[in-house]
């Protein structure tokens, strides 16, 4: 009696797709957390420092945007951890993000002892390029996640409203001045970014 191997039904070709990463409750728990205080925290400051930023750096804007920074690069790290942009050459977005947003947060933690933004030192000036750049990296974040559907529910949606931000705060400035743009930023850090905090921290399953 011979014996040979057939290959299975459920996959016909003997091979078998590379699994996702599970993300750890806790992990995922402690990312919405950090995402949604430092959204919190840099919301409430943008509201009492309102358009006196413009002036020069206050020392309170600061430390808040860096916690805000904080919980954008922990959840970019969580997006990368379980293939949130996808297993192709998408899954390049979140590692080059995670570098620009570092970049952004270094800015914050150098620019104490300045007045302005204008006092800054060359090397300072081309830091600053990567705040506007990490946001609109964030867009395109949000879009891949979007596409890519990983992610079920809200949490697949509001990256992508996260990513936003950016281009809505300089409409809202660009049409409605800058008191206008405060609000609105203010806004959509706590309606957007905390409630997405707020959504990983409570149901820590992707």
């Amino acid at each position: 009696m011979s014996e040979r191997i057939v290959p299975s039904s459920v996959d016909p070709s003997g091979t078998f797709p590379p699994a996702r990463p599970a993300a750890r409750p806790g992990h995922v728990r402690a990312t919405g957390l950090l995402l949604a205080a430092g959204a919190t925290a840099w919301a409430v400051s943008t509201v009492i420092v309102g358009d006196r930023i413009k002036d020069g750096i206050h020392d309170l804007d600061t430390i808040t945007g860096m916690v805000f920074v904080a919980g954008l690069l922990a959840f970019v790290r969580l997006v990368s951890a379980t293939r949130g942009a996808g297993d192709g050459w998408t899954r390049i977005i979140p590692h080059g993000l995670l570098v620009v947003l570092a970049g952004a947060f270094l800015l914050n933690a150098l620019s104490f002892g300045y007045a302005r933004h204008d006092d800054f030192p060359l090397p300072l000036m081309i830091l600053d390029a990567c705040w506007p750049l990490g946001q609109l990296g964030m867009l395109v974040l949000g879009v891949v996640i979007a596409v890519k559907g990983r992610y079920r529910g809200a949490v697949r949606w509001l990256p992508l409203l996260a990513g936003a931000w950016f281009p809505v705060t300089v409409i809202a400035d660009l049409t409605g001045g800058s008191v206008v743009s405060v609000y609105v930023s203010a806004a959509w850090l706590l309606g957007v970014h905390a409630h997405l905090g707020v959504r990983l921290a409570a149901r820590p399953t992707l």
